[in-house]
């Protein structure tokens, strides 16, 4: 019988630390994401600026006693706030970038997260989640206005249509 060579044991061993731990981490680092199945409805949106009226589709549904609206359409109205701004959809790496004529914001549906400048926001904190659905990605109305609006703006849903005012 050969005898065991306490160096290959301590290597076999770290390796397989290693692995286990390389898998765990990979574990952890997954991406989730939570996809809508249910029924989407069209908005016809209006927005004034300038004296002019501007009308766009934006496609929503009401889950869990909010409003979500889709960040693929409402590109439409930062697109009439400046023709700078653009979007960026990354579904390997599950982020949809806004890039905006003042700030990038990165929205990680992967992990339901916004980030931008040195800040992170965790939506699953606020009991809700980014959500998508035939490719569009699906984001509060609370959080829109908190975040990619600052504030200024309110979006109010009544009937089929939504105002942005």
């Amino acid at each position: 019988m050969k005898k065991l060579r306490y160096k290959r044991v301590i290597l076999v061993i770290m390796i397989f630390v290693l692995f286990v731990s390389m898998a765990g981490y990979m574990y952890l680092q997954r991406s989730r994401y939570f996809e809508y199945n249910g029924t989407i409805t069209t908005y016809t949106t209006t927005y004034q600026q300038d004296e002019k009226i501007y009308i766009f589709d934006l496609k929503g549904f009401f889950k869990d006693e909010q409003y979500y609206l889709s960040l693929n359409d409402l590109y439409n109205w930062f697109v009439i706030q400046d023709s700078k701004n653009k979007v960026y959809v990354d579904y390997g790496k599950h982020t949809m970038v806004y890039q905006l004529n003042d700030e990038v914001y990165y929205i990680d549906f992967g992990r339901d997260e916004i980030k931008y400048k040195n800040d992170c926001i965790n939506i699953n904190e606020n009991g809700s989640h980014i959500y998508i659905s035939h490719k569009n990605i699906y984001l509060s109305v609370y959080f829109i206005e908190k975040i990619l609006l600052k504030n200024e703006k309110k979006i109010e849903i009544e009937n089929k249509n939504a105002i942005i005012s």
